[in-house]
């Protein structure tokens, strides 16, 4: 990819850290080559741009950090729109990877620029795929990242291991399931020797990245994934420095389990973390929604952090996250969109509205859960989940060129009374004019730089037939089991766990 010229963005409303969360400063920023170079002194005169720089004319623009998604995974970009009042499991029957198998390189393609194509036009410039790479090899690993380089997005990935195949929600499924359910519902253990050296040698084969790719690492969930697959995951971590993302507590099924298979650790999955040397400050837990208090204590005490789901949460039924005792208790917080199948859209704002309005509607009293706790999750919550605070997240000199210009002539911002506010709670995504990646813009007054749109959907229309046809099949062969998935999901809920995480405390067990 070329370095981007010098660039000036001229008179725009700035989010530099420190500024008036209301009405930020109309400031300068030079950017040269991918860094920001210079921010005027709005009480000083223009910056001067060096000859040949483009200039960008931001009056009546809000400049801030280009959004990080903390939690998204690639591979059913495809399936949005599909699915609906479902819980979790039955979801999971139909939307995960291992029940479709093995895709063409030109579905891959597509549907990584797809996700991509939506990041970027609502403004967020950096994702962490936690992909589950089916079939896990370097071809289909090498197809999704040369994607990403074409768009030009920028992506912490990392691969999805998981080595133990029970459900979350096996102890709770009737002991007189059919083997065709079975079958359906059933997985084969994995080898976590041969996961892990399969990891490690991509980190050592692709080196050195290119710009706008980073690492991370990622078991499926501690409920998943061997003890011998937890230490190796945090071995690797500590010899490469890397983050680590994990589903913790998403659904109450994994409370459940934890409490009958972590029973040295007090039947806490945050305990057992600890003990494999799995919680730390490069952790990032993602959803946390059925986590105890004693818990968030020790997430806050280790330095980890929780990336918080809103949508996805409410989509698959699985309650609300208790993020106003995290922030009591100085746990970090990032945001993220989850699956386009379980939120139907990539899209921060919405969850930034959702997580004000969420903590809102939990307590009658104030909850001190306010936008610039979002807008703040969104931006350097986001870059210290993937590691990558010194680099994204704010408008400082010296920071990576990765920005975000909203047009303040969109109805959302008139009357323009607060920047926080009105960023959180009226800006849909549609105020979304000029995109910066690595210096390098990437949307133009609303519109893709680095893909032809309109090539793009022809080539998504011939691949989608094929999904067409493939989930028309999976339906009827994924059937039989949903019903047994239902009991089990009544089941588990019946159970008196502690806890309760649905809004409005709704009755269990009704089936």
């Amino acid at each position: 990819m070329p370095i981007a010229p010098a660039l000036l963005i001229r008179g725009a409303r700035a989010f530099t850290p420190g500024c008036d969360p209301h009405r930020p400063a109309v400031r300068d920023v030079l950017v040269v080559a991918d860094r920001i170079a210079a921010i005027g002194d709005p009480d000083g005169p223009p910056l001067v741009p060096p000859p040949g720089a483009e200039i960008i004319d931001a009056r009546d623009r809000l400049l801030m950090p280009g959004l990080v998604s903390a939690h998204y995974h690639s591979y059913d970009a495809l399936l949005k729109g599909r699915f609906e009042d479902m819980p979790f499991d039955v979801w999971a029957l139909h939307s995960q990877p291992a029940y479709w198998g093995r895709r063409s390189k030109a579905e891959i393609r597509a549907r990584t620029l797809l996700g991509a194509m939506e990041c970027l036009r609502n403004g967020i410039t950096t994702i962490q795929d936690m992909n589950s790479l089916v079939p896990q090899d370097e071809e289909t690993l090498d197809t999704i990242l040369s994607a990403y380089a074409e768009i030009g997005i920028r992506v912490v990935f990392s691969i999805a291991l998981r080595d133990l195949p029970d459900l979350d929600i096996a102890p709770f499924m009737a002991p007189d399931l059919s083997a065709e359910a079975a079958a359906i519902i059933g997985g084969k253990p994995g080898d976590p020797a041969a996961d892990l050296a399969f990891v490690e040698a991509q980190l050592r084969r692709l080196r050195p990245l290119p710009p706008l790719l980073h690492w991370a690492l990622s078991p499926s969930g501690p409920q998943r994934s061997s003890t011998a697959l937890l230490e190796g995951i945090a071995d690797l971590s500590e010899r490469y420095g890397l983050p680590v993302f994990t589903h913790v507590y998403e659904t109450r099924a994994q409370l459940a389990k934890a409490r009958r298979v972590y029973g040295a650790q007090g039947g806490s999955m945050v305990r057992h973390m600890a003990a494999v040397g799995l919680l730390t400050p490069r952790t990032t837990l993602a959803h946390a929604v059925h986590i105890t208090a004693e818990e968030i204590a020790l997430v806050a005490e280790s330095g980890a952090g929780v990336v918080h789901n809103p949508l996805a949460n409410l989509k698959l039924k699985n309650g609300v996250a208790p993020i106003a005792a995290m922030k009591r208790a100085g746990v970090r917080v990032a945001l993220g969109c989850d699956n386009n199948s379980c939120s139907d859209c990539q899209n921060l704002f919405q969850a930034m509205k959702m997580m004000s309005l969420l903590a809102a509607g939990s307590d009658a009293e104030p909850a001190g859960v306010l936008a610039c706790d979002a807008v703040e999750a969104a931006t350097t919550g986001g870059a210290k989940a993937v590691g990558l605070e010194a680099e994204i997240g704010a408008i400082a000199p010296g920071m990576k060129a990765d920005l975000l210009l909203l047009d303040l002539h969109d109805p959302a911002w008139l009357p323009f009374t607060s920047a926080t506010r009105q960023l959180v709670f009226s800006e849909t995504g549609r105020g979304v004019d000029t995109v910066l990646v690595d210096g390098r813009v990437v949307v133009r007054h609303g519109r893709l730089t680095t893909l032809d749109e309109a090539s793009y959907r022809a080539e998504l229309a011939e691949v989608m037939e094929q999904v067409e046809a493939d989930y028309a099949r999976l339906l009827p062969r994924q059937a039989p089991a949903i019903a047994p998935l239902l009991d089990a999901n009544a089941r588990l809920a019946a159970q008196d766990l502690g806890l309760d995480r649905l809004a409005g405390g709704a009755l269990r067990g009704r089936r």
